[in-house]
C-alpha cells in the first residue's frame, strides 16, 4: 500500500501543482487511496519532497533534485576552506578540526562525496571523526592518508 501511495504522490505532484498536504490527500482520495495527514507528512519526508516557487507567488510540491558530483565537490571544498582548521590521520581514522558549531555541516558535505574509502563520519561541535576502511591489517593505513590528502586538497 505504501509503495502504491508514494508512487501516486509522485505522479500527482508531477502533473498537478499541489500546494498543500490537504490538496494532496484529496487527489489521492480521487484515486481510491485513503491517507491521513500524518501519513502524507511522513511520505513527503521519505520522498524528499520540497516546496518550489510556481512563478505566480505560490509554491508547489516537487521532488528535490540530487546535486551532481561537481556540485557536491564544490560544496565540500567551500565547507573545508571556510570551516576546517586542521586534519590529522591516525591508523584508519582521520580527525578533522573545524570552527565551533560547523562540524555537522562539514561532515554532511564530506558524506555526500561518497568516497569509497570512507565508512562514515561522526561530528561533534568542532571536530569530525572520519572512519576509513582499513586496507591492510597493521601498519600505516594508506586509505586514511589518502582521505587526509584529499581533504587537504580541498583547501
Amino acid at each position: 500500500m505504501k509503495a502504491r501511495r508514494q508512487s501516486a504522490i509522485l505522479r500527482i505532484i508531477r502533473d498537478v501543482p499541489i500546494q498543500t498536504q490537504e490538496e494532496l490527500i484529496a487527489y489521492l482520495r480521487r484515486q481510491g487511496i485513503q491517507a491521513t495527514q500524518a501519513t502524507i507528512s511522513r511520505d513527503i519526508k521519505e520522498l524528499r519532497l520540497v516546496k518550489v516557487p510556481t512563478g505566480d507567488g505560490h509554491y508547489r510540491y516537487a521532488q528535490a533534485r540530487e546535486p551532481d558530483m561537481a556540485e557536491r565537490v564544490s560544496r565540500a571544498r567551500r565547507a573545508v576552506q571556510e570551516y576546517v582548521t586542521g586534519v590529522e590521520a591516525a591508523g584508519h581514522l582521520v580527525l578533522v578540526k573545524t570552527l565551533s558549531g560547523t562540524a555537522n555541516a562539514v561532515a554532511a558535505a564530506l558524506d555526500a562525496l561518497d568516497w569509497p574509502e570512507v565508512i562514515g563520519t561522526i561530528a561533534g561541535d568542532d571536530a569530525i571523526l572520519v572512519l576509513v576502511r582499513p586496507s591492510e591489517p597493521g601498519g600505516p593505513d594508506p586509505g586514511a592518508r589518502a582521505v587526509r590528502d584529499r581533504l587537504l586538497a580541498l583547501r
